[in-house]
Parts: C-alpha cells; structure tokens; sequence
C-alpha cells in the first residue's frame, strides 16, 4: 500500500497530492537478510558485499564511467555549476564546478500491453490510501543541511 497525503504550497497557495513513507527505512542489514532468504548466500556476506557496494560505485564514478545495476538502473555523476553561464567558450572551466550529484535512471522493461515499466515500480497489486496518520509518524530520512538532497560536499575545493 502507497500512502500520500494533501499538501498546500505557500508558493502558490495550491492543493496537491505528496506520496508519504511511513516507518522505519529499511536497512542494510533487512535488505542483507532477505536478500540471503531468497538465495544461497548468508546474511552476513550479503550485508558485507552491500556494505561495500557505495565505495566501490564511487571509485568507478570518479573514473567518469556510469554503472549499470541489471534490474535495477543506472547511476553516474553529474555537475553542479555556480553562476548563469559564461559567454565564451574559452571561459568555461572546472572552477565554476561547485558539486557533484548522482544520477539514478531506473532500468525499464516491457510489459505486456507493449508499455514500459521501470524497475522499482511494481505491474501490479499497487494500491493508494490517504495517509491519515499524523506527520510524527512519517519516515523520516535525512537532507543536506541545505535541504537539497542528492548533493555532496564539494570534493574539489
């Protein structure tokens, strides 16, 4: 069941719908267990190959290269950029870089209609239900201390 919620934005003073996590997030080591229920592999050499898998993303990510995860997507960097843009090309260079993101695109097969469904995103039994408990009880998942999440700190200076 996917909970969502009616929210106002001051910006414009109109009403939309917001999708809602509730609980405790799932961790590495409940995702470790499963994934070992579901194979020959134990828990702990799960958990540690899952501890082990940001790192190792990253150093293949400073190299430029993306990384493909079959059923899963694709993550790379990308570039944040400070100031509007220069005028000449000759102007352009890595000081107007100011961070980095990564870039997740989720995988997507073919269903059966002929339509394409991304990976995370299940063909069936999905079903939507106001979230009616209190905000208290929503997930909560940490931001960047700007509140733009996704971005690191600036490794390059």
């Amino acid at each position: 069941m996917i909970f969502w919620k009616r929210v106002q934005q001051a910006i414009n003073d109109l009403w939309y719908l917001r999708s809602v996590t509730v609980g405790k997030p799932v961790e590495t080591q409940e995702l470790a267990n499963r994934i070992a229920r579901e194979s020959t592999v134990s828990p702990a050499d799960t958990h540690a190959v899952l501890r082990a898998l940001p790192a190792i993303m990253a150093d293949f990510m400073k190299e430029s290269r993306a990384i493909h995860l079959e059923g899963l997507g694709w993550f790379r960097y990308t570039t944040v950029s400070a100031g509007n843009g220069v005028a000449t090309k000759d102007e352009v260079s890595s000081d107007q870089i100011t961070g980095l993101r990564v870039q997740f695109t989720p995988d997507r097969t073919r269903n059966m209609s002929g339509g394409y469904t991304r990976a995370l995103i299940a063909d069936e039994g999905v079903s939507f239900m106001e979230w009616l408990g209190k905000p208290d009880d929503e997930t909560q998942i940490p931001d960047d201390e700007d509140g733009d999440e996704g971005v690191t700190e600036n490794p390059l200076g």
